[in-house]
């Protein structure tokens, strides 16, 4: 099979919140530069269960990231684990875009990179949580597409998926090619081996643009009205009361007031 994973590069999440500031006149959420930055959990998923098709049937897999920044390094890092190729869409208007905006550059990636067989992302990314690309790319590909995705397979050419539901989960059967966005409930990412290591430090990835693509930053369809911090607001009052029947009722009076009851 030939895979194409599209991974995201992102803050660490589980970074305190006191690391990071809004920027309200940019609309951003910036992180402090201790902040280590990683790929995204649900990505992390999606790459092993490509792995797991490729050790189970053969083929090849290829990640596609968009970047504003050259992240060819971590990208090095992510193929260590066992992937054959990387590509790279480093284009700093492309990558300001939404998640539609977003789905849109992939989508142009993977006609560029030629016929797959299976496209896979995470379920949502670790820093937005949006959840748009995937069902993006999968209209714009043209393609059937499977959202939360726990468990992936293939039987005589037809993809068996399960998909997670609040109470269980169904089979579906696909037909490749298709967009699967997957979860992380079964997928946990192996670790880089010493041979992949030195291989994908070698491996060379190429880096194209949004004139590569033919691409001109497409239009943002969902923006914050508003991000920013709120402030921080500590009151207290202490009910005094000479029984604990007194300070009962002054205390549902207080609640009473306030709407709380």
């Amino acid at each position: 099979m030939n895979i194409v994973v599209c991974v995201k590069r992102v803050p660490d999440p589980e970074a305190p919140a006191s690391l990071y500031k809004v920027d309200e006149a940019s609309q951003r959420l910036v992180p402090a530069r201790s902040v280590p930055w990683l790929t995204s959990t649900y990505d992390e998923s999606a790459l092993e269960a490509a792995l797991q098709l490729k050790d189970a049937h053969g083929g090849t897999v290829t990640l596609l990231s968009l970047a504003a920044d050259d992240v060819t390094e971590w990208l090095q890092e992510v193929l260590a684990t066992g992937a054959d190729e990387a590509v790279l869409v480093q284009d700093a208007a492309l990558a300001a875009g939404d998640g539609f905006a977003v789905a849109t550059t992939l989508a142009a990636a993977i006609r560029k990179l030629g016929p797959v067989d299976l496209v896979l992302c995470g379920r949502q990314a670790s820093d937005t949580d949006a959840g748009i690309v995937g069902p993006a790319l999968a209209e714009l590909l043209g393609l059937p597409s499977v959202a939360v995705a726990r468990r992936i397979a293939l039987e005589n050419g037809t993809l068996r998926v399960e998909r997670a539901l609040d109470d269980g989960y169904e089979v579906l059967a696909v037909e490749p090619p298709a967009v699967l966005a997957v979860t992380s409930e079964l997928y946990q990412l192996r670790y880089a081996t010493m041979p992949n290591i030195m291989a994908a430090s070698m491996k060379e990835i190429p880096i194209w643009t949004a004139s590569d693509l033919g691409l001109s930053p497409p239009p943002t369809r969902v923006a914050p009205r508003r991000l920013y911090q709120p402030e921080a607001r500590v009151a207290c009052e202490v009910i005094q009361a000479d029984t604990e029947e007194e300070a009962a009722r002054l205390l549902a009076q207080a609640l009473r007031a306030r709407g709380v009851l």
